[in-house]
């Protein structure tokens, strides 16, 4: 009776101190180690979270005593759970020591061979190759990134590896081209791991491509090869979200504008070319290739609704002396009588206007010109003839760089011009 009553006392002092010394567990914390040491430290933190999720379950709020004493069977749950999570790898080891703060470090090795040089294969569909290019710039590193993600790990595990590397490729593309979205897949090919990325553009799209080539410094018509050339460069645009041109106009027209100063004419004429870019899914392109330093062109007149002098061809030759000042010389044809007009003058250029003196010889008299450009196509003029006292106005109309139509009132006459631009 007497010993019954110990192990009775012994048992109820034993209680507490087993308590004293037992501890809630409170936060737990999981390591995935490669034994080889090939798998990339992003594929690990995926195994570390996987099991983070399985652990926290398992272990958090538990007695840390209880936990201790069923250590075996927690590591073999621990590493059965591990073997059927994580394909291509299976747990050699698994090691904790619970408290209220419980570390966990699973021991991996791959059950079969491992990724070595895998293949990126980057594509970008429906847009041009060298649109490609320039695409691809945005995310230089994202091969590197992907090959780097995916070498040395088990060539069985590409199933739930290609969900982390899809996951590192949305960031990636969400970040630069937030216009586009991207669908990736590890594959095996003849032996080999290739991870196929292809990024697709979304919403609206560029369709066509509107593009006009001109000079105001040079005749046109020396220009041809250029025009010819820029509008395949201008139509590898098409395909391109109309949100990206909006984000990367500006980008866009210097890509274009870098490609003319490198063109001969461009360089021996000292021509300064100006991109722009209008977006919508008709993209408009425009190129202007201004001068600093000279104006020269060629236009001939056809007049409908007129008598007399209805036939003409003018030369104009004109030197900058500042940004805004030009002196030049003009030789103007009258085809009926076969009569050569001479003249030489000034022109001062404010904003859209510009006003013009020339002196006109053999007839002697004086020209006053005004003209303003309401918009690309469309010009206001009004002139002066001294000699003659009259007045002309017209209203210019821009058809190509080659044409255009100006309706004319020359003070007694109305009739409609023909003008080829050279």
């Amino acid at each position: 009776m007497k010993l019954n009553k110990m192990f009775l006392i012994a048992a109820m002092t034993c209680l507490p101190l087993q308590h004293a010394f037992s501890e809630t567990i409170e936060n737990v914390s999981v390591q995935v180690v490669d034994i080889n040491g090939g798998t990339s430290q992003l594929l690990l933190e995926k195994m570390d979270s996987s099991m983070q999720v399985v652990a926290d379950q398992l272990f958090l709020g538990k007695d840390s005593h209880m936990v201790e004493s069923a250590k075996d069977d927690y590591v073999r749950l621990l590493a059965e759970i591990g073997d059927r999570v994580f394909t291509g790898y299976e747990i050699s080891d698994v090691r904790f020591a619970s408290g209220s703060g419980t570390e966990i470090v699973m021991y991996a090795r791959p059950w079969g061979g491992t990724i070595r040089q895998p293949e990126i294969d980057l594509q970008f569909s429906g847009v041009e190759p060298e649109t490609a290019a320039l695409l691809q710039s945005r995310i230089p590193a994202l091969k590197a990134d992907l090959e780097r993600a995916i070498s040395g790990a088990s060539v069985d595990a590409g199933d739930w590896a290609g969900g982390v590397l899809r996951k590192m490729v949305r960031q990636q593309v969400e970040k630069q081209l937030p216009e586009f979205k991207a669908a990736v897949d590890v594959v095996q090919e003849h032996g080999k791991t290739v991870v196929q990325v292809v990024i697709y553009p979304v919403g609206q799209l560029v369709t066509n491509v509107k593009y006009e080539l001109r000079s105001e410094a040079i005749p046109n018509i020396l220009l041809m090869k250029l025009k010819y050339k820029y509008a395949a460069e201008c139509d590898k645009l098409r395909g391109l979200p109309i949100a990206y041109v909006k984000n990367h106009k500006a980008a866009l027209e210097s890509m274009l504008t870098e490609k003319l100063l490198a063109e001969q004419p461009v360089r021996e004429f000292k021509l300064q070319p100006k991109v722009t870019i209008v977006p919508g899914t008709v993209l408009g392109v425009t190129i202007m290739i201004n001068s600093d330093k000279y104006k020269v062109w060629f236009e001939g007149y056809g007049d409908v609704g007129r008598d007399k002098d209805n036939l003409s061809g003018k030369a104009h030759v004109g030197k900058f002396i500042s940004p805004r000042d030009e002196i030049f010389g003009e030789a103007e044809l009258v085809l009926d009588d076969v009569d050569w007009i001479f003249g030489t003058g000034y022109t001062r250029y404010w904003g859209k206007s510009a006003w013009s003196y020339m002196r006109r010889m053999p007839v002697g008299d004086n020209d006053y010109r005004l003209e303003y450009n309401l918009s690309p196509k469309w010009r206001l003029r009004a002139e002066h003839f001294s000699g003659d006292d009259r007045n002309e106005f017209g209203v210019r109309y821009r058809i190509h760089e080659f044409l255009s139509a100006e309706y004319v009132y020359g003070g007694e006459e109305f009739y409609l011009r023909i003008i080829g631009n050279l």
